[in-house]
């Protein structure tokens, strides 16, 4: 588990909260520092972040 508050990078923390926000339907603001993510939750923003359309891609382009 990983708290908001514990992420160091302020830019990260950012984006990490806005993205949780939009997912939510939520305000960034409304995301409190103690919300805690799982791990599969925290990958599955950090994956978002890096690819953020990769669910409008073809999945075979990552297939060797």
């Amino acid at each position: 588990m990983i708290r908001i508050r514990e992420i160091l990078d302020p830019d990260l923390k950012r984006q990490i909260v806005e993205k949780l926000a939009e997912q939510r339907g939520l305000s960034p603001a409304a995301v409190p520092e103690w919300y805690e993510l799982d791990d599969a939750d925290y990958v599955d923003l950090l994956n978002e972040l890096k690819h953020p359309h990769s669910d409008l891609e073809d999945p075979n382009e990552y297939r060797a």
